[in-house]
């Protein structure tokens, strides 16, 4: 069918049809990579002699010394370390002496810490490199609406220990002893309503360098900032388009400023600077090796690596940041 006479189209006009019809045939990404200032590029994933090592949306840990990669994975009930290779090279856990594996976090002097549950108890605890206990770090001096307190996510940040409830939606910052410093009510700084609070749930937990810690809230399509100072801003809207959010898992930050967000849904990671504005989104549904199954979790290391987990025992993939 001829809508329009070759000879009464402008140029403008055939230009803003050649840019829609490339984002029709390759579902937006040609538009998104031409605005983007960064890409991301499949490199491998975390291997052992092997092949992929296999994993159920892990946790993703990055020793920012060696930039050694522990992967906790709570199905296997296992923690794994990669090289900044991503080849295996320790296992630990697996006898089941550590309980179920929540989290792991990497303390500068190579000690490690391991967010576990036990007969409904959570408990961090303190092991040696080789993964052997040294001792329990307990919780203390929490304020009366901490008293439920259960940890599920555990990240280490300059000196200080932040730990995520996901479920009761509360946040608390101690020192490395486990002595109470602060705490967030994620749900009353969200303006989410006190009856839906029991229905909300935290998708995704991280800390940037600067302290500021970052949440996704699926059920609001909302990635959210919130400083040390409890100020909170935040971005997202619902959809199946580039740029918009299904349901959102793991957040992480770099240093140019760029948020990265994966949607466990539509299979992507978003990406978005630090103006909240969308770049691009890269991975979507699929087996080629560039391909996500249901990403969650989120690392980022100092060779601006990205660690995805995901679905499927489709393990951990790597990706490769470039700035434009």
């Amino acid at each position: 069918m001829q809508l329009l006479c070759k000879s009464h189209i402008s140029p403008s006009i055939k230009l803003i049809g050649a840019v829609f019809l490339a984002g029709v045939m390759f579902g937006g990404l040609v538009c998104s990579e031409a605005l983007a200032g960064v890409e991301a590029t499949y490199l491998y994933n975390l291997s052992n002699f092997n092949g992929r090592v296999r994993s159920f949306w892990a946790q993703i840990e990055v020793d920012e010394e060696t930039n050694e990669i522990y992967i906790a994975d709570t199905r296997s009930g296992d923690i794994r370390i990669f090289n900044d290779k991503g080849m295996e090279i320790y296992r630990f856990g697996d006898d089941g002496s550590l309980g179920t594996i929540l989290d792991v976090a990497v303390k500068p002097n190579g000690d490690i810490l391991v967010l576990s549950r036990t007969i409904g108890q959570h408990s961090i605890i303190l092991c040696n490199f080789k993964g052997e206990p040294l001792s329990i770090i307990e919780l203390k001096n929490l304020p009366a609406d901490f008293s439920e307190f259960a940890p599920s996510s555990l990240v280490l940040r300059q000196g200080q220990l932040y730990l995520m409830d996901k479920t009761s939606l509360r946040l608390a910052v101690t020192d490395l002893d486990g002595n109470f410093k602060r705490g967030y009510d994620i749900a009353a700084l969200s303006n989410i309503a006190e009856n839906k609070r029991a229905a909300t749930e935290i998708g995704g937990f991280s800390v940037d360098r600067d302290g500021n810690m970052l949440f996704t809230v699926p059920v609001l399509f909302r990635a959210l900032k919130l400083t040390p100072a409890g100020k909170v801003s935040g971005f997202g809207r619902p959809g199946s388009a580039p740029g918009r959010f299904g349901v959102v898992g793991g957040i992480v930050a770099d240093d140019q400023g760029y948020f990265y967000v994966a949607d466990r849904l539509k299979s992507v990671v978003l990406i978005f600077d630090k103006d909240f504005t969308f770049q691009t989104e890269f991975g979507y549904r699929g087996f080629k090796p560039q391909n996500l199954i249901g990403p969650r979790n989120l690392g980022l290391d100092h060779n601006g690596r990205l660690y995805v987990s995901q679905l499927s025992n489709r393990g951990v993939s790597v990706f490769k940041i470039t700035y434009k």
